[in-house]
C-alpha cells in the first residue's frame, strides 16, 4: 500500500476521534512504508512456534482499562502467568481510549515500537490492516497443537466483526450491546409490558407520560438510536446513506415527535440516562448493558428495576477487540496467542463478565449457571439480547460521520419546537458526506 494512503487514513481516523497527531517527515514516512512491506513479507515466510515450554517470553499489551475494569484485567493476567510461568504479560495502560488511539497512530511511523497486542476499536485498525501490520490469527486458531476451544462458540455477531476476507484479524474483548432498562415497580403499577418493537415502545412511553407526568423513555446514545433504527429497516449508516431520505426522516421524527409531546427525552446535561432514571424522572431508557453498576448505585433500592433486550430485532454490538501485530517475533506471537486464547475461554469470560458487566464473548459462558444465576440483572437476558447483533460499518470517515450525527441530533432534539427538518437535513447532508469525502 502506498504510504500516502496509509498516512492519510491514519491522520483522518485520529482526527475523527478528536485526536491531533503530528505527521513525520519523508524519512519517517519511507521507514513506515518499508516496515509495513517487510512485516507483510516476513509473515509469508514465518512459521508458528508451537512449544514455548523451554522459553522465557515477554509480551506487551497496550490497553485503556481503568478502575474496576483494570483490576479485572490484572486479575486475569495474574491467573494466566501462574498457569504459564514462562510468559510475562507486560500490561501498559495508556490512560483513556483517545490516548491509546493517539499512541497507536503515532507509532505507525516507527512500527518497531508497536506492542505485541493492543486493545482497539475496529476503525482504529483500518490503516494497520491495510498496511499489512496486523497478524492473521486464523493459522493459530486452527493449529491442532495450540488447541483453541471451539471458535464457533464465540457469539456470531462478535465473530463477524473480526473476520475479514477469510482471515481472523482479532479476538473480541470488552463487548456490550444496548438493552432496555426499566422501572419494574412503575411498570407493575401501570400494568405495562416490556416493549418488543418501536411501536410498543412508543405506546409504553405515552402511557407513562399520561399517567405520571414524566418522560416515558430516553436513549443514551442518539447516534446509536438513529443507526439502530435504520439497521432494523435494512439500511446501513455508511457513506452511501442519504440522510434526507424518507427512512432517515422517519427515524428522526419518531424521536422528535416524542420529545415534542413529552413522552421521550434525551440525556442532555445529565450526559447519561442512568441519572434521570435513578431519580425517577423517566420510566425507562435504552443504554449499554455495561452500565449496570451505575443503575444499581443510582437506584439504591428506591424501586425495583429490571433489564430486557433491545425493543427491536437487531441491536448494536459495541466495544473493543484485541489485535496482534506481525512485527513481533514468532515466540512472542505464540505467547500472545496463548494469552488471547486464555482471555476468551469460558471461565475467563464468566469471571470478566461478572467483574465488569461486559458481555461474555462465548455462548457457553452466557448460558452457564454461574453467570446466569448471579445477582446481575443483565446476565439472565443477555442471551436474548445478543441473538441479532449488528456491527457498525467501518470505513474511512465513518467515526467522524457518527460523531457528526450525534451532534446534529442533539441540536435538533434540544430545541424541537421550531425545527424545519427538511431544511436542517439538507444542511446536514453536506456535513455527513464531507466526513467521508475528506478521507
Amino acid at each position: 500500500m502506498k504510504i500516502k494512503k496509509i498516512l492519510k487514513t491514519s491522520l483522518a481516523l485520529a482526527l475523527s476521534l478528536g485526536v491531533l497527531v503530528g505527521c513525520g517527515g519523508n524519512e519517517k514516512a519511507n521507514t513506515a512504508s518499508n516496515d509495513a512491506s517487510n512485516a507483510s513479507t516476513e509473515k509469508k515466510e514465518s512459521t508458528i512456534v508451537e512449544d514455548l515450554k523451554d522459553k522465557k517470553v515477554e509480551i506487551t499489551f497496550w490497553h485503556a482499562m481503568s478502575g474496576g475494569q483494570g483490576e479485572a484485567l490484572e486479575k486475569l493476567v495474574k491467573e494466566f502467568e501462574e498457569k504459564n510461568p514462562n510468559i510475562k504479560v507486560n500490561l501498559q495502560n495508556q490512560a483513556a481510549y483517545k490516548d491509546l488511539n493517539q499512541k497507536l497512530t503515532a507509532t505507525m511511523q516507527s512500527v518497531d515500537q508497536l506492542p505485541t497486542i493492543t486493545q482497539a476499536y475496529p476503525d482504529w485498525m483500518v490503516q494497520f490492516i491495510d498496511g499489512g501490520l496486523v497478524q492473521d490469527l486464523k493459522p493459530y486458531i486452527e493449529n491442532e497443537k495450540l488447541k483453541f476451544d471451539n471458535y464457533d462458540d464465540i457469539v456470531e455477531g462478535l465473530r463477524n466483526e473480526v473476520e475479514k476476507d477469510g482471515k481472523i484479524m482479532a479476538l473480541p474483548f470488552n463487548k456490550s450491546t444496548e438493552i432496555f432498562w426499566y422501572n419494574k415497580s412503575l411498570f407493575d403499577e401501570l400494568g405495562l409490558k416490556v416493549p418488543r418493537n418501536y411501536d410498543e415502545l412508543k405506546e409504553v412511553a405515552k402511557k407513562i407520560h399520561d399517567e405520571k407526568g414524566i418522560a416515558g423513555v430516553g436513549f443514551d446514545s442518539l447516534s446509536n438510536y438513529y443507526q439502530t433504527y435504520l439497521e432494523n429497516k435494512g439500511i446501513k449508516m455508511d457513506s452511501k446513506l442519504d440522510v434526507t431520505s424518507d427512512v432517515s426522516k422517519e427515524a428522526i421524527n419518531y424521536y422528535l415527535d416524542g420529545i415534542k409531546e413529552g413522552y421521550f427525552r434525551i440525556a442532555g446535561s445529565d450526559k447519561y440516562m442512568s441519572a434521570p432514571f435513578a431519580n425517577e424522572q423517566v420510566g425507562a431508557y435504552i443504554g449499554s448493558n455495561a452500565g449496570e453498576v451505575y443503575v444499581k448505585d443510582g437506584v439504591q433500592g428506591k424501586f425495583e428495576y429490571e433489564a430486557a433486550a433491545y425493543p427491536a430485532e437487531k441491536s448494536v454490538q459495541q466495544g473493543t477487540n484485541i489485535y496482534m501485530f506481525n512485527n513481533a517475533t514468532e515466540e512472542e506471537k505464540t505467547a500472545a496467542y496463548l494469552f488471547l486464547k486464555f482471555l476468551t475461554e469460558k471461565d475467563s469470560q464468566i469471571q470478566f463478565g461478572l467483574d465488569t458487566g461486559y458481555i461474555p464473548v462465548r455462548q457457553s459462558a452466557i448460558k452457564d449457571d454461574a453467570y446466569k444465576n448471579s445477582d446481575s440483572k443483565v446476565a439472565p437476558i443477555i442471551g436474548e439480547a445478543t441473538k441479532e447483533l449488528y456491527t457498525r460499518v467501518v470505513e474511512p470517515g465513518s467515526q467522524q460521520a457518527y460523531n457528526d450525527t450525534q451532534s446534529f441530533l442533539e441540536k435538533i432534539f434540544s430545541n424541537p419546537e421550531n425545527v424545519d427538518l427538511d431544511k436542517e437535513l439538507e444542511s446536514f447532508k453536506q456535513t455527513y458526506e464531507s466526513a467521508y469525502q475528506q478521507q
